[in-house]
């Protein structure tokens, strides 16, 4: 399938994506490599199918194939519909750009010790996204496993870390219950639900 690239506006969702650009969610979930998540973030670039376009409205509020047109999401829930890190988040703009920077590598390949651009292992993925709003972590999940502060399950906030497979994984939290991560050989940089509490051995909070 041939595609194009758009830039994400403000108060995007993918269910108005879908509906300007006359094709499904799933079809863009599947370009965009996002499995079953539905976090998309303004100023993004996003893979649409070519030969699509805004459906043109008329005066009545119906497009051109007579169907209703989209409706433009309600301002309220501009904040939900981006997945924009909480507003409690002690990271502030600074886990902005470490989720952003962890989603902009959603798909590549899953590269033993690989730290970008290319591809990525877990923790090479984590060291990448943290730099990236300009903080230094150790390398290897054994390091980021003593990295910032200790937090728990019911206070975390996009950017933190949650430590699984015995202290050997590490995933990055993005919110919503839901991480970033390279899980394993074979695999790609993906988006997941968080691991069960009883998979995980820590999380971590980084302080800018």
């Amino acid at each position: 399938m041939e595609v194009r690239k758009v830039v994400l506006r403000p108060g995007d969702t993918l269910y108005a994506l879908a509906g300007r650009h006359g094709t499904t969610v799933k079809a863009l979930q599947r370009l965009n490599v996002l499995g079953t998540s539905t976090l998309i973030y303004a100023g993004d670039t996003f893979r649409v199918p070519a030969g699509t376009g805004p459906v043109e409205e008329t005066r009545k509020g119906r497009s051109t194939d007579g169907s209703p047109s989209p409706s433009p999401s309600p301002t309220k829930s501009k904040s939900k519909s981006m997945a924009k890190p909480a507003a409690k988040s002690p990271a502030g703009s600074a886990s902005w750009r470490v989720v952003a920077f962890a989603q902009a590598q959603l798909g590549k390949p899953y590269i033993w010790g690989g730290t970008g651009p290319r591809g990525y292992d877990c923790s090479g993925l984590v060291t990448q996204a943290w730099k990236a709003a300009g903080v230094s972590l150790p390398r290897t999940t054994w390091g980021q496993v003593r990295a910032g502060t200790a937090t728990s399950r019911a206070q975390l906030v996009p950017g933190d870390l949650v430590i699984a497979n015995g202290g050997g994984h590490v995933q990055l939290y993005i919110g919503h219950g839901k991480v970033i991560h390279a899980p394993r050989p074979g695999s790609t940089v993906t988006v997941a639900r968080l691991a069960a509490a009883s998979g995980v051995v820590g999380y971590r909070h980084i302080t800018p």
